[in-house]
This record gives structure tokens, C-alpha cells and sequence, in this order.
């Protein structure tokens, strides 16, 4: 048992991550942005360093034209020449011929290294200009820019060196950089709000989990998750295990419901079995009793005897035939409601009926019963039932309340209900008897109940009576002494 409670608990647990949800969107957005804005920075260095770097070949191109042009008119390459054409101080030119001699170079007289195999002067010659952008000079060590253009035979070539001044010329600008780094900044920060509102519905998702872990789960506001896509799936998810919950609790309530009511019917059951035998054993016990008196010795017996043990016998037989005629209502109250024909009933017909029954006892003996409802008060029910009320109250505050004044009377009258009261000013009874009063065979006073002939049935016919007529009874001691019950019956 304890291995299958820790393997259900470890199936219930939701074991945290290392990494909060959070956090993994937010570096994924990150190592995305980050990539994309490092390819862009490296593509936009790029294409701005060969854009530059083409401006400054095509303004060397052009110096180098304006020299073989000024060649071909048999002009001779001086620093005055240099000068007219615009070009710059620092400018260096070689003339080389395409077997790669150094004809003329402004920075030696005597360039002995064949320039055949340099990458400017081989494009030159076969595509007619070509450049390269950063090479240490064989003949002063220094890093020079080389444009080379092909003319008649030969090749004129002009480079600038590597200063400060180059080097700004040819380097990017920062403002891209920057403005590539600050994009890049606020799409950190924006990913990070992203990161933040998708993982709320799952934060929410996961805080769900564990409440319902704990079944706590009742307030849960699904108000908390996000306003979007995620959040309304997430909602539903939610609202979809309460639901689950909610009818499994109510399902499981229902069979425990239905358990306890057949456990209740079986209780009865056997507790009215186990009363109904009791109550008649003991008329069926006196009645045989007598009987076999009457048989063994009835030669002998005293005609006032005999008389006497006749009597018994028919007392005890009424008291059998009255118990089964009770037992009769209740079980077709109980078993069949369904079958008990209901109409119009006029109640204080009903009520003047019973109260008319009084008249036959005595004076002496007589209650005296005071009546405070209207005429023609009716309802839907069956006129059988609802003699048996007030006549069954009417006995039960003939035979046990000692009291001499019994009060009918209409309380209340509601659009669906009216209610009633029955009140007598008896000696009334011990509180701790009163929410047993309605049971079957219940006695305050066992032995002065048998006495005076009673099954112990009609309080509890009483109560099934008005259930049947959709309302309610309840009983209490009333302040001047006595009982007063109180019941509801629908319109």
C-alpha cells in the first residue's frame, strides 16, 4: 500500500525545471535576435567596406586614365605632372608592361622584382583594371592600396598607403553599428515582455497543477491568465477540470447518497420488522392466552370470567386490526405514492368532520376545541391522508397530553402554502423526546401507550401524510405548556 501511495504521489507531483519557462522563451528569442543582428551587422560591415573600398579603386581608376593618357601623348610621369592631374601626395605610381618589369615607379628607380604574379596587375591585364586592398610592399615593407589599369602594352598602377587617414576612409560607420546594437536592445527588451506574457498561462497552468494537487482549486481565477490565444486555451483547460471536478464530486455524492438511502431502508426495514413483530406478539400472546383458558377451563370458569377473558381478547384483536390498518396507510404512503388519487379537498371540512368525532365521548372526557380557520380553505391531495392528520393529533392529545383545550388553527397563508398549527395545553414532553416523536413505534411512555390501545404508528402516519401533501411538520413545547405541531401543505 505505501509503495502504490508514493508511486500515485510521484505521478500527482510536478517537479519544478531547472530553468524557469520564462527564462527558456526569453533566451530562444535571444540566441535568435542576437544571431540574426550579429549576420546583419557582419552583411552590412561587408557590403559598406566593398562599397568603399570600390569608390576608392574607382577614383585611383581615374587617376590611372588621366596617366596613360598623358603617356600616350609621350608625356613623361614627374611630381609635376602628379600635381596637375589631382593626384595625391602620398600617391605612388608604377608602370609595369605585361611581362611584369617595373618600367617606372615614383618611390624607387631601380624595382628589380617581377610584378607578374601580383593579383592587381594579372586582372588588370586580363579584365583591364584590378585592386587589392592591403599588401606589404616588397620594395619599402610598407601596406599599400593597389589600383592597376591596363593601357597600350602596359599597366599603370597607383597605391596608397596604409596611414590613419585610409584607414578611417575604408572603415565602416559606427552609425550603422550602433543603430544595429540599439534595434538589437529593444528587441531584448520587447522579447522579454513577449517571454513574460506567454509564460504567465503557463505559470498559471503550473500554480493550477499544484492547487489541484491539493484540491484547492474552488477560487481559482481564471482571470489571472493573459487575454490571448494561450490564455483563453489555458482558461478553458481550467474551467474544463472544474467542471470534471465538479461532476465527479457530485457523482460521487450522489452514490453516496443512494449507498446511505438503502442503507436507511434496510435499516427500517428490519426496524419496523423487528417493531411490527414485537407489537403483535403481544395481542396475539394475550388473545392465546385467553383462548386456551377459555379451552382448558372453560366448564369451571365464572360466567364473569369467561366475559372478562372475551373482552381481553376482543381488545386485543381491534388493537391488531387497527395496527394493521396503519401499517396498511404507511406502507402505501412510503411504497407507492404514485397510486394515492389526489383531487380538490375542502380542509375545513375536514377539520369540522374530525372535530365532530369528539362529540361522542362524555363530557367529562370531552376536549374542548377551539377552531381559528376560514371556510373553504382547500387543496390538491387526498382527502383520506389528510383525515388522518389532524384526526391522528386529535387522538395523540386525547390519550397522552393530560390537557383539556386543543387550538386549530390557519398561521399563514402563502402563494403556494399554507400552514397550519395544532396546539394543545397539555404537560408536553421532555426536549430530548421531541426529534424522535415522528418515528415508527416510538413511545415517550411505553407502558401507558399500550394501555390506552395506541400502534405508536399515527405520529409517524402524520408526518408521511404532510410529505406526501409537499410540506413540512415540526414539533416544540409551547411556552404555556403543551405541544404545538406546525406543518405546511401545498396549495
Amino acid at each position: 500500500m505505501a509503495t502504490e501511495f508514493t508511486q500515485n504521489k510521484d505521478l500527482v507531483m510536478v517537479s519544478k525545471p531547472k530553468i524557469s519557462v520564462h527564462t527558456r522563451i526569453f533566451l530562444l528569442i535571444m540566441f535568435f535576435t542576437w544571431s540574426l543582428a550579429l549576420v546583419f551587422f557582419a552583411l552590412q560591415y561587408s557590403r559598406e567596406v566593398d562599397f568603399k573600398t570600390e569608390v576608392l579603386d574607382s577614383r585611383l581608376q581615374m587617376q590611372n586614365v588621366r596617366i596613360l593618357d598623358c603617356l600616350s601623348k609621350g608625356k613623361q610621369i614627374t611630381p609635376q605632372l602628379l600635381k596637375e592631374i589631382g593626384a595625391d601626395d602620398s600617391l605612388r605610381v608604377s608602370v609595369i608592361n605585361f611581362s611584369g618589369e617595373v618600367v617606372y615607379d615614383t618611390n624607387s628607380k631601380n624595382v628589380k622584382a617581377n610584378h607578374s604574379d601580383r593579383t592587381e596587375v594579372k586582372e588588370a591585364i586580363a579584365n583591364g583594371h584590378g585592386y587589392t586592398k592591403r599588401r606589404v610592399s616588397s620594395t619599402n615593407a610598407r601596406q599599400y592600396f593597389y589600383s592597376a589599369t591596363r593601357g597600350d602594352g602596359i599597366v599603370v598602377r597607383t597605391a596608397l598607403p596604409y596611414n590613419h587617414t585610409l584607414a578611417d576612409t575604408l572603415k565602416a560607420d559606427p552609425f550603422n553599428s550602433y543603430l544595429i546594437i540599439i534595434i538589437a536592445l529593444l528587441m531584448t527588451v520587447l522579447a522579454w515582455f513577449a517571454a513574460y506574457r506567454v509564460s504567465r498561462s503557463v505559470k498559471n497552468l503550473r500554480r493550477f497543477v499544484e492547487a489541484a494537487e491539493y484540491d484547492d482549486i474552488d477560487d481559482y481565477d481564471t482571470k489571472r491568465f493573459p487575454n490571448d490565444d494561450l490564455g483563453e486555451i489555458s482558461a478553458h483547460v481550467v474551467n474544463l477540470y472544474k467542471n470534471l471536478k465538479l461532476a465527479s464530486e457530485q457523482r460521487d455524492k450522489n452514490l453516496r447518497d443512494a449507498m446511505f438511502e438503502q442503507s436507511e431502508k434496510n435499516r427500517i426495514k428490519h426496524q419496523l420488522t423487528n417493531n411490527i413483530s414485537h407489537e403483535i406478539k403481544t395481542p396475539v400472546h394475550v388473545i392465546q392466552a385467553c383462548l386456551e383458558t377459555l379451552e382448558n377451563n372453560g366448564e369451571t370458569l365464572p360466567a364473569e370470567t369467561k366475559k372478562q377473558l372475551l373482552d381481553t381478547s376482543y381488545d386485543n384483536v381491534k388493537r391488531l386490526s387497527a395496527l394493521l390498518a396503519d401499517l396498511s396507510v404507511i406502507t402505501r404512503i412510503s411504497d407507492a405514492p404514485e397510486k394515492i388519487e389526489s383531487a380538490e379537498v375542502d380542509v375545513t371540512e375536514i377539520i369540522q368532520k374530525v372535530v365532530g368525532e369528539m362529540e361522542v365521548f362524555p363530557p367529562e372526557k370531552r376536549l374542548r376545541i377551539h377552531v381559528d380557520v376560514p371556510e373553504n380553505v382547500s387543496v390538491k391531495g387526498n382527502a383520506a391522508l389528510l383525515e388522518s392528520i389532524f384526526r391522528n393529533l386529535m387522538v395523540n392529545s386525547f390519550n397522552y397530553s393530560g390537557g383539556r383545550d386543543v387550538m386549530i388553527k390557519l398561521k399563514d397563508s402563502t402563494p403556494g402554502y399554507y400552514v397550519f398549527t395544532f396546539s394543545d395545553n397539555g404537560v408536553g414532553v421532555e426536549e430530548e423526546h421531541l426529534p424522535r416523536l415522528f418515528e415508527r413505534f416510538y413511545r415517550v411512555d411505553t407502558g401507558r401507550s399500550r394501555a390506552l390501545g395506541g400502534t405508536g404508528l399515527g405520529l409517524a402516519i402524520v408526518k408521511n401524510a404532510v410529505t406526501f401533501h409537499q410540506g413540512e411538520i415540526s414539533v416544540r413545547n409551547r411556552n404555556g405548556g403543551g405541544l404545538e405541531f406546525e406543518f405546511l401543505l401545498a396549495k
